[in-house]
């Protein structure tokens, strides 16, 4: 058994597929199935289930797909810590993100980029229970989403720093933000007539803007759903309507579109956090949250 054959049979744990885990272990189909092969009389016991195709993997494949894991994580770190001799910071940092939180991502990954130019940064952006999963999973290094109650399951599992909580904001067209009536923070209730585009429901953010109107008893006037920022912004800019969203992606969105923003009222919305897995946390992965709290403790002092 060494490293190749567990690198290989976990991408074929992770794909289900011989085709598509031979493409991304850059092999042929006919390398990898005898590399399976032999790694299963290795250990003298079948891993995975297969006809002419994959099927699944046995409980003996499933256990040592975790094991296999965890061997592969240690390595990354291994890689890292050796790659420090030489003075630079290396490796793969995998980051997900929710599309609504209160911290703009870029900055700190420029800065990241810019400190150690030699980590490769592979972002996702995920709905908040697929981060967790993929957290959990040890798919993802490093998530920036919402808080979850200190009873939830997950939450013994993983590190939490917070970020600070959410801001709902009101994000409008310039034409259509004239006149505004004050400076003063909007109360959802004035909303309720006004064309809206939003989040999907099934994003975090969404849920507590639902769970505030539903409380306060006042019916939204949806015009468009979506889970695309893109598509979001877009929809504002071509007036279909107001968009409430988080006061990070609104500072944003303003700062590349001719765009402004307003205070909302005050709504409960969570708190942002990064969350890392309690074990096999990487070089990588401490520069990063190092740099996420020098951010931080900036944007507090500034305050």
């Amino acid at each position: 058994m060494n490293i190749k054959q567990l690198h290989y049979f976990h991408e074929l744990a992770k794909h289900r597929h011989f085709a598509k885990a031979a493409k991304a272990c850059h092999i042929t189909q006919p390398t990898l199935s005898a590399s399976i092969t032999a790694l299963e009389k290795n250990l003298g016991t079948d891993l995975v289930v297969r006809t002419s195709q994959f099927v699944a993997l046995t409980e003996a494949g499933e256990l040592v797909r975790q094991y296999a894991e965890r061997m592969l994580l240690e390595q990354e770190a291994l890689k890292q810590e050796l790659a420090l001799f030489h003075g630079e910071l290396s490796g793969t940092l995998r980051i997900g993100i929710v599309p609504q939180s209160n911290v703009d991502i870029m900055p700190l990954i420029a800065r990241c980029k810019q400190r150690y130019p030699d980590i490769v940064i592979r972002l996702s952006v995920l709905s908040n229970e697929a981060l967790l999963s993929q957290l959990a999973l040890h798919q993802c290094d490093i998530g920036l989403g919402f808080d979850e109650p200190p009873g939830e399951p997950g939450r013994r599992t993983v590190h939490v720093y917070p970020q600070g909580q959410n801001r709902m904001v009101v994000l409008m067209s310039r034409g259509a933000a004239e006149p505004l009536p004050s400076s003063e923070p909007m109360a959802l209730a004035s909303l309720q007539h006004r064309p809206l585009v939003l989040p999907s429901r099934s994003m975090q953010f969404r849920r507590y803007l639902d769970l505030a109107a539903e409380q306060a008893g006042i019916p939204l006037n949806v015009v468009l759903e979506t889970d695309s920022l893109f598509h979001l912004v877009s929809a504002v800019r071509h007036r279909l309507g107001w968009a409430i969203v988080s006061a990070g992606l609104a500072h944003s969105a303003s700062q590349l579109s001719d765009l402004v923003c307003h205070p909302l009222e005050p709504i409960e919305a969570g708190s942002t956090v990064f969350i890392t897995r309690q074990h096999s946390i990487t070089p990588a992965i401490r520069a990063f949250l190092a740099l996420a709290t020098e951010a931080a403790t900036s944007a507090n002092y500034a305050d």
